[in-house]
């Protein structure tokens, strides 16, 4: 017999906020393989910093350094890989 806890762990279901979390995992992993440099493996084939992505947009991804930093991370899409440099807010 199947325990009901071991059942459970493997329960596909999801909710609004999980639904939302996947879509934005799934756009960022897309964004950041529009750079040349990933798709030919000379950057890493996913973004390092990915946890502390704040916001992306056309060739830019913007990240929290720290609570009360008054910089960002931010890398930008140039001639084909990400670079990166800090923004003062």
């Amino acid at each position: 017999m199947v325990s009901p806890l071991l059942f459970n762990r493997f329960d596909l279901t999801m909710d609004a906020n999980g639904a939302r979390h996947l879509r934005r995992r799934l756009e960022s992993q897309e964004h950041w393989r529009q750079a040349d440099a990933v798709k030919r493996g000379e950057q890493s084939a996913t973004d390092p910093e990915e946890q502390d992505l704040e916001e992306l947009g056309e060739g830019i991804r913007r990240y929290r350094v720290g609570a009360y930093a008054p910089q960002r991370l931010c890398k930008r899409l140039v001639e084909g890989r990400w670079e990166s440099s800090l923004e003062v807010d």
